[in-house]
């Protein structure tokens, strides 16, 4: 049974989601507390708003603008058994405190701001409005206002602040502990079945990925077969597809890297193979005209040297081609292109191998268009093209065989150019690597001056051109080359 994989992603997740829950509840409790106690005191203020106004209706403290003492204590005596725990001022027009219930208690400040209260006064909407508290001036509460007047002329306004001081301590703690027993209940049972809730949606999340996760650990440690099993996947598909899309683009580089590697390690042996024996020859045909200086015959001698050059030719042939491919995969050469009539270039290529092919008495025929646009491309490396097209024709072709040249335009605005030849084919196993950088056929290593480097030249030459290179051919009867090159704009 496969052991449960640590799932670190979830237990982050988690622990950061739980935090925020925590803040969460957190800020839930203050506000639940702020609006309900506001809440509270609007309450309050709508059941009392007329408080003020009765107080006024029971007791006239004012006289000609002077406060009677008796009618004044009658008030208070009124206040104290409606509700004792009320504050009243008497506010002259400035907003000058001139008198207070409960009297013993030692004003902070000797002014009450006017506009809330008139404010509460001319209010029709009746919204809720704080005022000061003489006695904590720091607070603002709830109140209760009316104006006192006689004879239309306004004398003092009475301010009634509905939650005094005397029995505050008491009330706010009692009202502050239940309402934070029902806050946090609250938030616990909340926070719990959505924290719980929380791990089951994150835990259902996070699996995916650390399935995603687990695939790349093993392909990052070497096993390049791993792939995320997209039918166990949810909503994460796109993120899997994206991995196993470049899991197969690696692994097929590295498949090529690997293949390209075994390539290069055939390269070695055959141009060491290549290079030995023509070295070896030279070498031995030295050696044994500076043993035999003075008895070898003049016919011999020449012999010898005609094998010592010829050579030294197949070696400076291979050493080039080496050189020449090498520049090309570096990308060191880059093509002049210029507009020319390819049919005129094959034509001066096809007279020159005439010659080299009489020496196996084949024929060399051209087909050659006359109405075709000239071509833009670097004239020397499509030299190069032909003329290794030719010699490889030439190799393959028994004597007395024929090869045939053609140039015709083909659709999109490109010209056709095929080198055929009724020689040994190409087996069909050899025929998708023919043009395979460093690949030469094991059935070609009877073909003498045969370096296995010409066609991948060809390839990479016309690719430089955006050009395009293939082959039609059957084993035993021959085969054509067939290469385009875009025309001149």
């Amino acid at each position: 049974m496969e052991k449960k994989k640590f799932n670190p992603l979830f237990w982050k997740i988690s622990v950061v989601f739980f935090f925020l829950l925590a803040i969460v509840g957190v800020v839930h409790v203050y506000i639940s507390y702020k609006y309900s106690t506001e809440y509270l005191e609007e309450v309050d203020q709508r059941l009392n708003r007329d408080t003020a106004k009765n107080i006024i209706e029971n007791s006239t403290p004012f006289y000609n603008g002077q406060v009677i003492k008796p009618a004044l204590n009658e008030m208070f005596h009124h206040v104290r058994a409606i509700n004792p725990n009320l504050e009243v001022y008497l506010v002259n027009p400035t907003g000058q405190i001139l008198a207070w219930y409960p009297p013993e208690k030692n004003l902070k400040s000797r002014t009450i701001d006017l506009v809330p209260i008139k404010g509460f006064i001319n209010d029709k909407e009746k919204k809720f409005i704080k005022g000061d508290d003489p006695l904590n001036p720091s607070t603002k509460k709830a109140f209760s206002a009316h104006p006192l007047t006689m004879n239309n002329m306004l004398y003092a306004y009475i301010y009634v602040v509905l939650n005094g001081e005397k029995e505050k301590p008491n009330t706010d703690a009692l009202f502050t502990s239940y309402l934070l027993q029902i806050s946090f209940r609250t938030m616990g049972v909340t926070l719990f079945f959505t924290f719980v809730i929380g791990l089951l949606i994150i835990n259902t999340i996070t699996r995916n990925y650390s399935k995603i996760l687990h695939v790349m650990q093993q392909f990052k440690q070497g096993d390049l077969t791993a792939r995320v099993d997209l039918e166990t996947i949810g909503s994460e598909k796109p993120l899997a597809e994206i991995f196993n899309e470049m899991a197969d683009i690696l692994t097929n580089n590295i498949n090529k890297l690997k293949e390209v590697e075994n390539l290069r390690r055939e390269l070695i042996a055959n141009v060491s193979h290549d290079l030995r024996t023509p070295i070896a020859i030279i070498r031995g045909y030295l050696e044994t005209l500076q043993i035999k200086e003075n008895s070898i015959s003049a016919e011999d001698r020449k012999r010898y040297i005609d094998t010592v050059s010829k050579s030294s030719e197949k070696l400076e042939k291979l050493v080039n081609e080496l050189f020449e491919l090498s520049k090309l995969e570096a990308n060191q050469i880059k093509p002049e292109k210029e507009p020319f009539i390819i049919s005129e270039l094959v034509n001066d290529i096809g007279t020159k191998y005439n010659l080299i092919a009489k020496t196996k008495n084949i024929t060399i025929e051209t087909f050659l268009s006359k109405e075709l646009a000239p071509v833009f491309a670097d004239i020397s490396l499509i030299e190069r093209v032909i003329q290794n097209l030719l010699d490889n024709a030439i190799k393959f072709t028994p004597e007395n065989g024929h090869i045939t040249i053609v140039t015709e335009k083909c659709h999109n605005d490109h010209v056709k150019i095929s080198i055929s030849d009724n020689g040994i084919g190409i087996p069909d196993k050899d025929r998708e690597r023919i043009f395979a950088r460093y690949y030469r056929s094991d059935n070609y290593s009877d073909i003498k001056n045969s370096t296995g480097l010409g066609l991948a030249i060809v390839k990479k030459i016309l690719d430089l051109h955006d050009g395009t290179l293939e082959v039609q051919s059957i084993e035993g009867k021959g085969s054509s080359f067939i290469f385009r090159l875009k025309c001149s704009s």
